[in-house]
Parts: C-alpha cells; sequence; structure tokens
C-alpha cells in the first residue's frame, strides 16, 4: 500500500503518540462516521484476541458522536474530551477537525498525561486530517462524475 504524504505524517503522528507514555495500546483517526482512517498500535495482537480496529473505531465513534449530542441536548456544548474508563482499561477521544482521535490505554496509563498529549498534537491532526479528507472527498466526486460521464453507463 502507498501512502499519501498527509498519511505518512498523521502515522508518525500517531506513532509518537503510542509511543509517548506507558499503558497505552491503540491510536485510532476516524471520520465523523467511525470509520477507521488510520490506526497505530503498540504491540501486534493475534487474532485470536479478537480485536479489530475497525470496530473500536466504529464503536469509539458511535459514543463519541451520542456524547457529543447528549452535551448539546444539555446546553453543554461540543465536546472537549471523552474518556470513558472501564474495569480493565480506557477510552480516550477527542474531536480533530473533521475526525476523532481515539487512544486506548491500559489502567496504569496516566490521565493526565495522555489529555495533554492529545491537546497537543490535536491541532496539528486537525489541519492535516481536514487536509487529507478534503483531498480524498475530490477525488472521489472526480471518480463518480468518471462514472456517469462514461459511455459504459448510458448503456445500463
Amino acid at each position: 500500500m502507498s501512502y499519501t504524504e498527509d498519511e505518512l505524517r498523521l502515522k508518525k503522528i500517531l506513532t509518537t503518540i503510542i509511543n509517548s507514555a506507558a499503558g497505552l495500546k491503540y491510536a485510532l483517526l476516524t471520520d465523523d462516521t467511525g470509520i477507521t482512517i488510520l490506526s497505530q498500535a503498540k504491540f501486534k495482537f493475534s487474532n485470536h484476541q479478537g480485536i479489530s480496529v475497525e470496530k473500536i473505531g466504529a464503536i469509539g465513534g458511535a459514543v463519541f458522536v451520542a456524547g457529543e449530542e447528549q452535551g448539546h441536548i444539555l446546553g453543554y456544548g461540543s465536546i472537549n474530551l471523552q474518556i470513558t474508563e472501564y474495569l480493565e482499561g480506557m477510552i480516550f477521544s477527542m474531536k480533530v477537525g473533521k475526525g476523532v482521535l481515539c487512544i486506548v490505554s491500559d489502567n496504569n496509563a496516566q490521565i493526565g498525561f495522555i489529555r495533554a498529549t492529545m491537546k497537543k498534537w490535536g491541532p496539528m491532526l486537525t489541519s492535516i486530517l481536514d487536509r487529507y479528507l478534503k483531498a480524498d472527498q475530490a477525488e472521489m466526486s472526480k471518480e463518480v462524475k468518471e462514472l456517469f460521464k462514461s459511455d459504459t453507463f448510458g448503456m445500463l
């Protein structure tokens, strides 16, 4: 798979985040719908453990959007940072432009440090991700136009 310059930058930032502290397991970027754009794992896991980055991204995106809607209903505004704490670990989610940054950790991770790391990298992720998604959307639009312009489409 060939990565664009923006994808390489995003991957490098995710790698920096995931390696910044003990206890971090995954760093993911999803779009607003929960589709995983890019992810980075600190360790490789075998498939028998049932871990799917796509599932983590989809559910994390849905939980984030639901929490954001709840905040709007209550008059609290947009989510600054969402932390979900489980018995065996935590998920941190933050809006980054047209996407969501999710960080998955174990219970030993330092919440304040992770929060500061997300705040540090958030603006850069926002800038790169928004440009990347805009370019991706333009490419898809071009492909759809070509599809409808095609002589073979008229034959259907």
